[in-house]
């Protein structure tokens, strides 16, 4: 009796161990199994094995010999070989221990339990305590910096990549735009005499003149007393034809007239009429529309105050808004396609001939100006319009899609895909952006594959994975039974 109380304390320890590890299995059609094994083992006093799916251990199995242990090492569980004192770690040396105990075809991987780490197999299939689907584990472990991850969760989480290109970089910046006159057309029309306007020949603003039409017919006191001087300095020279000093005042006087602007035709019509006019009329400087008009017959104007601004349409400012993140794909000398709302289907071009200095503080743009031909002046000053432009290509390098970029603030890294699973953060530093790709610099050198979805799902499990590794690497070195409920 006293022998038999310690075996059924050993018997208890057993029972208990096993109710711990596999209380799921007591509710499936394998617990039953189970529950029939224990009581096997009670009877008979010794270890029993049941394999329905997976070993399940009961009682005290021994070590298995070098023979059952290659025969059978693709069929046993972590939990059993902790057990039974078997070392799921590798010894340093020649021999197959650890997870390349289990690998029974030599092929480099396993299949371990996910959520049951202590759960090894070398065939896929699902896990007998939780039903879900092994995953596929290298022997070695993983490589440093990598993460594995089964064809079925890849499916699952929506991972697709994509080949690194080395191209030029091309970008097209669609702006809206505004017309203006061009400013360097831009004419006022001052008198440097004050007067009278007499007659006004263009009488509204709007009107087109060409260089050298007459605009108003000025009076002026000062321009009739200095035609009175230029005729009488031209009468005495004829008296005096060999006095200098007579010559010097007929050229004062003509140049006083030039200085007023007062065309030649009409000094010299005085010059042989030899009579002054009480009137002269002031040209038109150059060519254009007259937008600005401040004066009105009769009206007196004093030296130098603007009466007319005459305006050239050809061609035309067109002021585009550039945002600050175009600006680098945005210079002097940029082609600019031009489309007008009011005229579907027609496009004029030209070119950035400068770009302004300042940044708005509202919008948070910068003006760039188009020199855009007006030959028939069918644009007009206040028109909107839609700009394409086209900066100049950046030098080959490496592109990827801008979804494979994941940026903390601090770093920027893409996840590169090795193969069979295996995925890689890899840093970058990135470039210019355009047409949904973006430059890497540094990191890439072209034909890798990059992840562009589910980044950071793979990052999770890589984290999930890492946790449960440590959770199965902690259950084996304590040499507890399995996962606890």
């Amino acid at each position: 009796m006293g022998g038999f109380i310690p075996e059924w304390g050993f018997v208890f320890f057993r029972i208990q161990r096993v109710a711990m590890s596999n209380v799921r299995s007591v509710f499936t059609s394998k617990g039953a199994i189970a529950v029939y094994a224990l009581l096997v083992g009670l009877a008979l006093g010794g270890g029993a094995v049941v394999w329905v799916g997976g070993p399940y251990f009961v009682g005290t199995p021994t070590r298995p010999s070098s023979h059952a242990q290659s025969a059978g090492a693709g069929e046993r569980d972590m939990e059993s070989d902790s057990a039974a004192g078997v070392d799921t770690r590798s010894d340093g040396g020649g021999l197959a221990t650890g997870l390349a105990t289990y690998d029974t075809d030599g092929d480099g991987y396993v299949y371990q339990g996910g959520m049951h780490p202590d759960i090894v197999r070398d065939e896929p299939g699902p896990c007998p305590i939780c039903g879900m689907d092994l995953t596929r584990t290298p022997v070695g472990g993983q490589e440093a910096g990598t993460v594995e991850i089964s064809p079925v969760t890849m499916q699952n989480i929506g991972v697709r990549t994509a080949t690194v290109s080395v191209e030029s970089l091309e970008r097209s910046v669609r702006t809206t735009g505004r017309f203006q006159a061009s400013e360097r057309r831009m004419t006022a029309v001052a008198p440097k005499v004050g007067g009278w306007v007499e007659t006004l020949h263009v009488g509204y603003e709007g009107a087109r003149v060409q260089a050298g039409d007459p605009l108003f017919e000025l009076y002026s006191p000062q321009l009739v007393a200095t035609q009175e001087e230029y005729l009488a300095a031209l009468r005495t020279a004829n008296k005096m034809e060999a006095d200098e000093g007579a010559q010097r005042l007929v050229d004062a006087a003509r140049r006083r007239l030039d200085y007023w602007d007062i065309a030649a035709e009409q000094i010299e019509r005085l010059r042989e009429t030899r009579t002054p006019m009480r009137t002269m009329t002031v040209t038109a400087p150059a060519s254009g529309t007259v937008t600005t008009k401040q004066i009105t017959e009769g009206e007196k104007f004093s030296p130098g105050q603007t009466l007319l601004h005459i305006t050239g349409l050809n061609p035309l400012w067109l002021m585009v808004d550039v945002y600050e993140q175009d600006l680098s794909w945005v210079d002097v000398g940029s082609r600019a396609q031009v489309e007008l709302p009011y005229d579907p289907g027609r496009t004029v071009t030209g070119r950035v001939d400068y770009i302004y200095d300042e940044v708005d503080d509202d919008t948070r743009t910068v003006r760039a100006r188009i020199a855009v031909p007006n030959p028939d002046r069918t644009l007009k000053p206040g028109m909107y319009a839609t700009v394409r432009l086209t900066g100049g290509t950046t030098e080959p390098t490496p592109l990827v899609p801008e979804s494979a970029i994941v940026s903390s603030g601090t770093r920027e890294i893409v996840v590169t895909a090795l193969g069979d699973g295996r995925f890689r953060p890899v840093p970058v530093q990135t470039g210019l952006s355009a047409n949904g790709r973006t430059q890497v610099l540094h990191g890439l050198e072209g034909a890798e594959r990059v992840v562009t979805s589910a980044q950071f799902l793979i990052d999770s499990e890589a984290r999930l994975s890492g946790a449960l590794a440590a959770m199965g690497d902690s259950t084996t070195s304590s040499g507890g039974g399995g996962h606890q409920h």
